[in-house]
């Protein structure tokens, strides 16, 4: 108690660690002595980076090597920052309060593009040079979502990046680490999915476009991304218990990677393909395992309904009086009785995608969801129980009219309808919300080249939603920032010109459009320019498994309003490519 008084008083974030790591039920504290000791970074607050199941995944893994010590480092917020600047003391990692640059390496998950910048500022928090770091700093490495899609705009600052689900990869570095491999990076390019930036050089066209990559000898034209092998015996879960997360009070349990139904913009479904889901056995020994310990779970992952036992699942969770929510849902998968086992776990909000207000743009970017689909769902939703309703859409998608997105409007208005038609008998219904974001392309879907459409018209664009929902009464609308959009499409589309701009943030504290103006790299060139059918793109240099073309047919599709087939389940024949069991675009077996 003594500490917590003295916290709350200096506000020492030492303190702070302490107190957060004794709320903490499964974090692993060891000695350090003769060990290899890594760093694992999440540039996000505490609170979202307890949140992600592949941070708990590695650092259990790391944690159960012998001789390998793995501790903690969060983003620390503005008034830890300041005592950090102020004492000139170097961030710090919870579970010992070790200095990040005494790690042997630094280990960055990075989920978003929008914590590009707290990277850097981690870096520079821990002490260690943000590039031409000497033998005695930390190795400094990258995993996660964004750079498995694009390595490039982090490239400079990094001395190795993983590609892919780097579960595979972290006893090979650990062995090239023992070996001397810190200061040998082609020890490091022998692993596979493993990328090592400074081997690559882009050569540039006069037009600015890449022309080539120079590989240096000894390095991969290509590197192979990885895939997890051993999910569906061993989903990701929490492995570590703290009330202190954006999920709090709820053990967290994975049931699949990838979504089987192809839209053409969204990155999860191709980054993570094939679709894979855990097996039911496993499933519930996790959730069994989160009841015991908290009486609440949280099932996760990018399309939980498509789980093929995901009504067993839920009703195992009721019958052991326990309670439990979900990520999202399509649904064209919601049933009745899951509604109903929804209601009876606790869950009051139903999470859905429609992505576009019109069926003809559904069509376009493969959202096999028709208007009838939509309402006979929110009917089946009010019926069951007073749950609420959360939408999400985007506007800006290639081919997108005017008329497309005023009917983002009028179809949360016959959902809204809908359900209160179908609750007068109960006599109250849920709330409904709509968020509405703008597009930016992602890496390896089928949108990768086509243009961000500009701060003036995705500002236009969300003001016309606006106005349209000011006449909607009982559905509230959180729209989205047309210039925070504009900034990730840049990081997500951009190359290594682009980390200038994100250092140049950093020294403005946060100011990317000064960064922008007073770097002399052309933000508009990459972000609102269509890129050429043959152009080099900046993560060309990846393997990521989808066969050549496969992406072009998709657009061609796209532009036919033709819907491809959703992904077979594992052991069916894919009516599309003939292929079985999780090959379907990828090359080869993933099992």
């Amino acid at each position: 108690m003594a500490k917590a008084g003295r916290a709350a008083k200096t506000g020492d974030p030492m303190d702070k660690a302490r107190e957060r790591l004794a709320r903490e039920k499964g974090a692993v504290v060891k000695g350090h002595s003769g060990a290899i000791s890594i760093a694992l970074a999440y540039p996000n607050s505490y609170e979202v980076g307890m949140s992600n199941l592949g941070f708990h995944k590695v650092y259990s893994m790391l944690n159960a090597m012998d001789g390998v010590v793995c501790e903690r480092v969060f983003l620390p917020d503005a008034d830890d920052e300041r005592y950090f600047i102020k004492r000139k003391t170097p961030l710090f990692s919870l579970e010992s309060q070790k200095p990040l640059n005494g790690f042997d390496a630094a280990a960055f998950s990075i989920t978003f593009e929008a914590d590009y910048i707290n990277v850097l500022k981690m870096l520079r928090l821990g002490k260690i040079p943000l590039k031409g770091r000497g033998p005695r700093d930390p190795l400094i490495l990258a995993g996660g979502i964004c750079p498995t899609m694009n390595p490039e705009v982090l490239g400079p600052f990094f001395d190795i990046m993983v590609i892919g689900e780097g579960e595979d990869a972290l006893e090979p570095i650990i062995a090239a680490m023992r070996n001397g491999g810190k200061n040998d990076l082609a020890a490091f390019a022998r692993i596979p999915g493993v990328y090592v930036p400074s081997a690559y050089t882009p050569v540039y066209e006069n037009s600015g476009a890449i022309a080539r990559f120079e590989v240096r000898p000894g390095f991969p034209e290509k590197v192979k991304r990885l895939w997890n092998h051993g999910f569906s015996a061993s989903p990701n879960v929490s492995v570590i218990d703290t009330p202190d997360t954006v999920f709090g009070g709820m053990a967290l349990v994975e049931i699949g990677k990838g979504c089987g139904k192809h839209c053409r913009f969204c990155a999860a479904g191709y980054v993570y393909r094939p679709t894979r889901h855990a097996d039911t056995s496993a499933i519930l020994a996790a959730v069994d395992a989160g009841l015991s310990r908290i009486g609440r779970v949280g099932l996760v992952g990018s399309a939980v309904g498509d789980h093929p036992d995901i009504e067993k699942i839920f009703s195992h969770i009721v019958e052991k009086g326990g309670e439990f929510s979900v990520s999202s849902f399509r649904l064209d998968k919601l049933t009745p009785t899951m509604l109903e086992n929804l209601a009876k776990g606790g869950a009051h909000t139903i999470t859905v995608a429609p992505e576009a207000g019109s069926e003809r743009l559904r069509k376009r970017i493969n959202k096999d969801l028709g208007g009838e689909t939509i309402i006979r769902a929110a009917r089946m939703i009010a019926q069951t129980g007073p749950f609420n309703m959360k939408l999400y859409f985007l506007v800006g998608f290639p081919g997108e009219t005017v008329e497309d997105v005023a009917q983002i409007a009028s179809l949360a208005q016959a959902i809204r309808d809908e359900m209160i038609s179908a609750s007068k008998t109960r006599g109250t219904m849920g709330h409904i919300s709509v968020g509405v974001d703008v597009f930016v392309p992602k890496p390896f879907t089928p949108f990768a080249r086509e243009p961000f459409i500009g701060i003036a018209e995705a500002d236009r664009r969300l003001k016309l939603v606006k106005k349209m929902f000011r006449a909607l009464p009982g559905v509230s609308l959180q729209a989205g920032s047309a210039r925070q959009s504009y900034v990730q499409a840049l990081l997500s589309v951009g190359d290594r010109r682009v980390a200038e701009v994100i250092e140049k943030a950093l020294e403005m504290d946060g100011d990317w459009f000064g960064a922008m103006r007073e770097s002399p790299v052309d933000a508009d060139f990459f972000a609102t320019r269509r890129k050429g059918p043959d152009e080099i793109l900046p993560w060309d240099m990846i393997d990521s498994g989808l066969y050549e073309g496969y992406l072009e047919k998709e657009m061609e599709r796209r532009l036919d309003e033709k819907l491809t087939p959703e992904c077979p389940p594992p052991g069916s024949q894919c009516q599309r490519c003939g292929a079985f069991d999780g090959v379907c675009v990828i090359k080869g077996k993933t099992k």
